[in-house]
């Protein structure tokens, strides 16, 4: 088959990507594929090369650098004689523009297959107070928020009543981007803490939630087509699991399968496939959770372009339901859809 790794992009996550689509090229490779590496970010440049493909690494975008992006590259790159020919897009762009449906939209519009969620699916999911609706609506347990937009940053009787609203530590996060950019975690809010963290969040996006902090331990499930794959649980030697955390080797730990009685595993195991369903997502995802002390879950949100190296955590789960990396990229590759079956 031809496939083309879409990578890297105009996001926030864009260097996280870059590795992401490192691992799936090369593992696509392997199986005797035909495999370039697409950076939309160039528009209708050529290819990533290899050379550069080794060069990537997991720093954090900065402001200047997303203020220098262009998103019209991303409709020149689509519409550029790179993708002629392609049996597949395997899509690893994280975050904005790539995970949220607007690369999907184009995908759709020029009639190219692509790996993962369907546009509707990937907005739905990236848009984490639209995704706690459904998530009531079906049942799923998931921590109490509320979003503010720009034009309420300067509202302190609108923050004063939030607090009573919700009492106790808040989560303040952007409402759609990914790998805790952004993020801030207050453990003893005050008036000034939330107007600053809702700032730094609101720097990211145009919607900002505050959402109450669920104390316990970290779990994520990964959703192969419709079964859930082996509980992860998540310990950071320090701090909460923030980008530094998920992306620096060694500041992490990670349990799979995770230390957890079988009813719980069962009952997060069911949460996982019911919140990938219930947003519409294909093939796979990731499911995040608290747990708390008294073995209640809650759902944080659901990620349709997760992490994607070889070390991440959806490859880890499946090569502990026994199945390695270059077979789960084909796995995908079936379950988004295509034919494999002359591949």
């Amino acid at each position: 088959m031809k496939i083309a790794v879409m990578l890297g992009g105009i996001s926030t996550e864009r260097n996280i990507s870059l590795l992401s689509g490192r691992a799936a090229v090369f593992a696509l490779r392997e199986l005797g594929h035909e495999v370039v590496a697409i950076d939309p970010m160039r528009g209708a440049a050529e290819p990533l090369t290899d050379q550069e493909l080794h060069e990537a690494s997991a720093r954090e975008v900065t402001m200047q650098e997303l203020d220098a992006f262009n998103s019209r590259r991303l409709l020149e790159c689509v519409t550029s004689t790179h993708l002629d020919g392609v049996d597949v897009v395997f899509n690893l762009l994280h975050g904005r523009y790539g995970e949220d449906g607007y690369m999907q939209s184009l995908l759709d519009l020029r009639g190219i297959p692509y790996t993962g969620s369907t546009m509707l699916a990937s907005a739905t999911a990236m848009d984490k107070g639209l995704s706690k609706l459904l998530f009531q609506s079906a049942g799923i347990p998931t921590a109490p928020w509320v979003s503010v937009t720009h034009d309420q940053f300067d509202d302190d009787g609108l923050f004063e009543s939030l607090m009573r609203e919700i009492p106790g530590p808040l989560v303040v996060k952007p409402n759609d981007q990914g790998s805790t950019v952004g993020m801030t975690i207050l453990h003893e809010p005050d008036l000034d803490a939330l107007e600053a963290a809702i700032r730094l969040a609101g720097a990211f996006t145009s919607s900002v939630m505050i959402e109450a902090y669920v104390p316990g331990r970290e779990l994520t499930v990964a959703v192969l087509g419709n079964e859930a794959l082996p509980v992860i649980e998540i310990v950071p030697k320090d701090g909460y699991y923030d980008f530094e955390n998920k992306y620096v080797k060694g500041k992490t730990e990670y349990h799979c399968p995770a230390d957890i009685s079988d009813v719980i595993d069962e009952h997060v195991r069911n949460l996982a496939v019911a919140a990938h369903g219930i947003l519409g997502c294909r093939a796979y995802s990731r499911v995040d959770f608290r747990l708390t002390p008294e073995g209640m879950p809650f759902c944080l949100e659901v990620n349709t372009i997760p992490g994607f190296t070889a070390t991440s955590l959806v490859p880890m789960a499946a090569r502990a339901a026994g199945m390695e990396f270059p077979e789960l990229c084909m796995e995908i590759v079936r379950l988004s859809g295509v034919d494999v079956s002359a591949a």
